[in-house]
């Protein structure tokens, strides 16, 4: 998975849709070039089961880590249960990142690359797709960082990306979220969101631009 996605869905249609929950606090502004090292929304769960919605900065480093460690946006779900980086937060920190899209970068027979966005064209007001996380206190008061859990992409969109975010399905957020399962409990017990029901188009290259000016629905239309 490429650095960029989109989400532009307001916070508390999804707190409302998914969780039937009613939020306290306002939404983020639509955002249609997220990048690496910004905050972005996130939904973990508290022990007593009500849903926690953060803004977490995207880069996870875990809090015993000295500052200078690296702070990957990413981590392959192959090697996640091995990795002493991300074990204890697999086990026990694991989140989500609602989206409505992403962006992957396909190579041209000239050399050059097409930015492409990716999504499910079915969603409706309301609904997101839902990145699997994981989340670490950064040490700072209440503050997060994350990383986006990614996978071998599907058929459907191979030829684009190797690899996707691994989309864990609406109907197994709250077993995901638990932080009383382990990653071993959940085995085998998580469904994800098909890849048949996503669809691509290619889109302008002003989506290279990571401006903070650079943000519209016009970086997500069809060429």
């Amino acid at each position: 998975m490429c650095g960029r996605f989109v989400f532009h869905t307001p916070l508390n249609l999804i707190a409302r849709r998914y969780w039937d929950y009613q939020m306290a606090t306002g939404n983020m502004v639509a955002r249609y070039n997220i990048a690496p090292g910004t905050q972005i929304a996130s939904i973990r769960q508290s022990l007593s089961g009500e849903p926690r919605f953060d803004y977490a900065w995207w880069g996870f480093r875990p809090s015993w880590a000295d500052e200078r460690a690296p702070a990957p946006i990413n981590v392959r779900i192959e090697s996640i249960k091995t990795s002493r980086y991300f074990q204890e937060a697999f086990n026990q920190q694991r989140c989500v990142i609602p989206a409505n899209g992403w962006y992957e970068w396909k190579r041209l027979e000239n050399g050059q690359k097409q930015p492409v966005y990716i999504t499910c064209p079915d969603l409706e007001r309301g609904e997101a797709l839902f990145f699997a996380g994981l989340y670490t206190p950064t040490g700072e008061g209440t503050s997060l960082r994350v990383a986006i859990i990614t996978e071998p992409a599907t058929m459907k969109i191979h030829h684009i990306h190797d690899r996707q975010p691994t989309l864990v399905h609406p109907g197994s957020l709250s077993q995901w979220l638990d932080p009383a399962q382990t990653a071993d409990e959940l085995k085998g017990r998580i469904r994800r969101t098909s890849g048949d029901s996503l669809a691509y188009w290619p889109v302008s290259t002003d989506v290279n631009r990571t401006s903070p000016d650079n943000n519209g629905a016009s970086l997500i239309a069809p060429l």
